[in-house]
């Protein structure tokens, strides 16, 4: 499909302004943000990293119990663990792998493995893991 024959289902826009400690997501209050102390921050609010762990698992989870469900598979007790991990790739240039570990306990083997598979191709961010969860 083409960009021009896709169709918008939603949409949503974060703000991020200098001194604020905050980003404005969808015309809603604030998220506190902030640097980690790991890297030399107050540790106060939530960092990219933490943030985008967040969407992943988010995405990926709500993907995988359309896929479960689709697939006639009980999401219950499903669960999703996101881990982004900042690295130097030197000069300023940094690196960033996420992974996720599945939890699908009504599903086993074969069936697991395709509706992580299904799930993987729902989700948008879902080819951003390294490596895919299995």
């Amino acid at each position: 499909m083409s960009p021009s024959e896709r169709q918008d289902l939603y949409s949503a826009q974060a703000h991020s302004r200098h001194g604020t400690g905050r980003v404005d997501v969808s015309g809603r209050a604030g998220i506190p943000v902030g640097a980690p102390s790991e890297l030399g921050g107050s540790g106060q609010g939530y960092d990219p990293e933490q943030l985008y762990a967040a969407a992943v698992a988010t995405c990926l989870h709500q993907a995988l119990v359309i896929a479960a469900t689709q697939s006639g598979v009980d999401p219950s007790g499903s669960e999703v663990t996101a881990r982004v991990r900042l690295g130097d790739g030197g000069a300023q240039h940094y690196t960033f792998d996420t992974t996720a570990e599945i939890t699908l306990p009504s599903a086993d083997g074969d069936q697991r493995e395709r509706v992580i598979a299904q799930a993987l191709r729902i989700c948008p961010v879902g080819d951003q893991l390294n490596p895919p969860p299995s």
